[in-house]
C-alpha cells in the first residue's frame, strides 16, 4: 500500500463539502445535504480552493459548475468516498440497516410505486426503504443507490439488469375534457385539442400519426416531466401519450381514460444494480416488484 503523506491532504471536512457541492450543484443542496449551513459550505470550499491554489467552481447562469479541475477532483472524491462507504457497509455486517436506496422516474414514482409501498413494508418491515424519483439517468454507484428502474433497452454498461415488466403506450383524457366535448370519447375533436408533450423515450410524431394525425398540424404544450404532463391531462388540459403502467391507477379510479387507439409502441422496465454483491434487502425488492406486474399491464 502506498504511504500517504497526510500532511499534503486537505481537511476532510472541506473535500466533503466540495464533494457534495459537485454532486448536488449548489452550495444550499451540499450544506442540506451534510446538516450544516450554507455558509459553512461555502467556506468550506473557498478555503480548500485556496489552499490547492486552483479554482474547483464558477458561475453558471443561476447555478454552479465545475472547471476542468473541480471535475477531476470531484470524480477522485466520489470514488474515494464510494469505496469507503462499501468498505465500511461491509464490515459492518448489516447492510440492510442503512437502508435500500431506489431511484426511479418522477413519474412512475409518484403514480405506481409510492402508493403500493405500503404493502413492501407490511411483508417486510425490517428493510426501510428510501425512494428518490429523478428524471436524469443517475449514477447508480457513485451516488451510493443499490437500484435503479429504468426503461430503455437494458444494455447499460457498469449493471447488472434483470427485467421486471412490459407495458403498452396509450392515449389518455380525462373525463373533465371528454364531457366539455359532448360526453363521447369517440367524437373528440382530436386535431385541435391541445397535445401535452414531455421528455420520454417513445415517439410522440410516429404516435400522432397511428391515430391518424399530422403531428406538425397539431398545437402542443410542451411540460418537462411526464408526471407533471400527466396531471395537466387529468385538469382537462389536452392529451397525452403515457406508459399505461405510470397511470394504471388513475384509469382505475377514473380519473383518466385511455382513448381507443392501438398503440405499437412500449416500455419495458428494467431493475439496474450496480455489479457487485447484491445485498438481500435489494433482491427482496426487486421480488416484489415483479409481483405488481400482473395488476399493472
Amino acid at each position: 500500500m502506498t504511504e500517504i503523506d497526510w500532511r499534503r491532504i486537505p481537511s476532510l471536512s472541506s473535500l466533503r463539502a466540495f464533494e457534495a457541492t459537485a454532486r448536488l450543484g449548489s452550495f444550499t443542496a451540499a450544506g442540506a445535504a451534510l446538516n450544516v449551513t450554507h455558509a459553512a459550505i461555502t467556506q468550506q470550499v473557498r478555503a480548500l480552493e485556496k489552499e490547492l491554489g486552483l479554482t474547483l467552481l464558477q458561475r453558471e447562469g443561476r447555478g454552479m459548475g465545475l472547471t476542468v479541475s473541480g471535475r477531476q477532483l470531484a470524480t477522485s472524491l466520489s470514488d474515494g468516498f464510494s469505496t469507503i462507504a462499501d468498505g465500511i457497509e461491509r464490515l459492518r455486517g448489516t447492510p440492510a440497516s442503512r437502508g435500500l436506496r431506489v431511484t426511479c422516474t418522477p413519474a412512475l414514482s409518484y403514480a405506481f410505486i409510492i402508493p403500493r409501498l405500503g404493502q413492501f413494508w407490511d411483508a417486510h418491515p425490517d428493510i426501510p426503504v428510501s425512494l428518490t424519483p429523478s428524471g436524469s439517468v443517475d449514477d447508480l454507484k457513485r451516488q451510493h443507490f443499490d437500484l435503479g428502474i429504468r426503461t430503455g433497452k437494458g444494455d447499460w454498461p457498469g449493471l447488472d439488469v434483470e427485467y421486471l415488466w412490459t407495458t403498452r403506450v396509450i392515449l389518455v383524457a380525462s373525463p373533465i375534457l371528454i364531457n366539455k366535448h359532448g360526453g363521447n370519447m369517440n367524437d373528440l375533436p382530436l386535431s385541435i385539442m391541445p397535445w401535452i408533450k414531455s421528455r420520454t423515450q417513445y415517439n410522440d410524431d410516429d404516435l400522432c400519426r397511428e391515430c391518424g394525425l399530422e403531428p406538425g398540424l397539431l398545437p402542443a404544450i410542451y411540460i418537462e416531466g411526464q408526471a407533471e404532463s400527466v396531471q395537466a391531462v387529468m385538469r382537462g388540459v389536452g392529451l397525452t401519450f403515457v406508459s399505461e403502467i405510470a397511470v394504471s391507477d388513475d384509469l382505475a379510479s377514473g380519473a383518466l381514460v385511455r382513448l381507443p387507439y392501438e398503440l405499437s409502441q412500449k416500455f419495458t422496465y428494467y431493475a439496474a444494480t450496480p455489479k457487485g454483491v447484491e445485498r438481500n434487502s435489494t433482491r427482496v425488492f426487486i421480488d416484489w416488484l415483479k409481483t405488481l406486474a400482473p395488476s399493472a399491464t
